[in-house]
């Protein structure tokens, strides 16, 4: 098993200078570079902890928990970076990574006992005394703390983006709650594990074998999804003079009413040249239209945009757009030219790039599946 562990710790590395290689990094993949490496140094410790290289197991033992405190903190910061505009890694950010610190206060105690007494708590975990149960209580609450946190960060995120994009795909950091649910996962089987160990059930050895597994398998879901990963906010945008930014989501209770039916003559003549840029140019067949882009044919500032439709439609920007993309479908479905054309077809033609997404959006704006709308017309 060192060796696996040895063989991934180089994998690790490999992955770290492709992303330190690629082109057009930003803040994000710098973290995910250090994060990498982190990864790197967890998974040699298991080799050379077996072999005494440099340390004995019991220093590496205390490495490694330094380690494994770090990882949650740079999740957070990693979602943290693409969840937030113009993100810097200032002082602020930065000192997420002093729970590190505490960590190694809490284990000073453990580090003053002599190396045989140090050794009996790694191999004989029949009972926990405080030089265990302190350290393993705060990297418990560290990492629990930070993956809490990021849940918090990711609906936070997946609300906002809604008065921002038109789309949600490669945008809403979905997978990174996979990691989250990795990290808790792997939270659990330690203690399931640790407690197996101390009742001589299993072997330490088993226990860390299993354990580092799982995080290999982990790490590379991170690290294929966090290469892959595109930037959420490619410009940076500045509240125009006398302007105050709107929050994400904020809307009025008034009665919904389509789009097409709305009274403009009652509206904001802004809303009228809207509705009327939007019918003319079609804005809404461009897959990956955003706020910004429509905000600036407009000549008006985004957030004044995104309130406008908010306060005087009753919707966010997202659904703003797909509702005009169902009716682009509607039409294409119901004209007799279309009907070789897939379903799925159809959908892209209209603006759509997500099978997923236009299912649920079409469902929950007609009432409808697709194909039972297509079905009702008979060509």
């Amino acid at each position: 098993m060192d060796i696996i562990s040895a063989v991934a710790s180089v994998n690790a590395i490999i992955i770290a200078l492709l992303l330190i290689n690629k082109k057009g990094k930003n803040v994000s993949n710098k973290i995910l570079i250090a994060w990498t490496f982190n990864f790197a140094l967890h998974f040699s410790i298991l080799f050379l902890a077996s072999r005494a290289i440099l340390l004995q197991p019991v220093n590496w033992g205390f490495i490694l928990g330094i380690v494994l405190v770090a990882h949650t903190p740079f999740l957070f910061l990693y979602t943290k970076s693409l969840t937030q505009r113009n993100f810097k890694p200032d002082f602020k950010n930065l000192s997420y990574f002093g729970f590190v610190l505490i960590y190694i206060a809490t284990f000073i105690p453990n580090l003053m006992l002599s190396q045989e007494a140090r050794m009996e708590l790694v191999y004989n975990k029949q009972n926990m005394d405080y030089h265990t149960f302190v350290p393993m209580i705060t990297l418990l609450f560290c990492q629990v703390y930070f993956l809490i946190r990021t849940i918090i960060l990711l609906i936070n995120h997946q609300h906002r983006i809604k008065s921002e994009f038109s789309y949600e795909e490669s945008i809403n950091l979905a997978w990174i709650k996979h990691i989250v649910y990795g990290f808790a996962f792997i939270i659990v089987i330690s203690f399931i594990a640790y407690g197996l160990v101390s009742a001589q059930i299993i072997s330490i050895y088993q226990m860390d074998s299993s354990i580092i597994v799982v995080n290999m398998i982990l790490f590379f879901y991170i690290a294929y999804r966090g290469y892959n990963q595109r930037t959420v906010y490619l410009t940076k945008e500045k509240p125009e003079s006398g302007q105050t930014e709107i929050q994400a989501g904020e809307n009025i209770d008034v009665p919904k009413e389509s789009v097409a039916d709305a009274n403009l003559s009652e509206k904001d003549p802004r809303m009228e040249e809207l509705i009327s840029l939007m019918k003319k140019e079609k804005l809404y067949l461009d897959p990956e239209l955003n706020v910004g882009d429509l905000a600036n044919k407009l000549g008006i500032h985004s957030h004044q945009l995104s309130k406008m439709v908010n306060s005087q439609l009753n919707r966010n920007f997202f659904e703003f757009i797909n509702e005009y993309r169902v009716e682009e479908f509607k039409k294409l479905a119901t004209d007799p030219k279309n009907k070789h054309i897939s379903i799925l077809g159809l959908a892209m033609d209209a603006g759509f790039n997500s099978k997923a997404t236009f299912n649920r959006i079409f469902k929950s704006t007609t009432g409808l599946t697709p194909s039972d709308f297509r079905a009702g017309f008979k060509f």
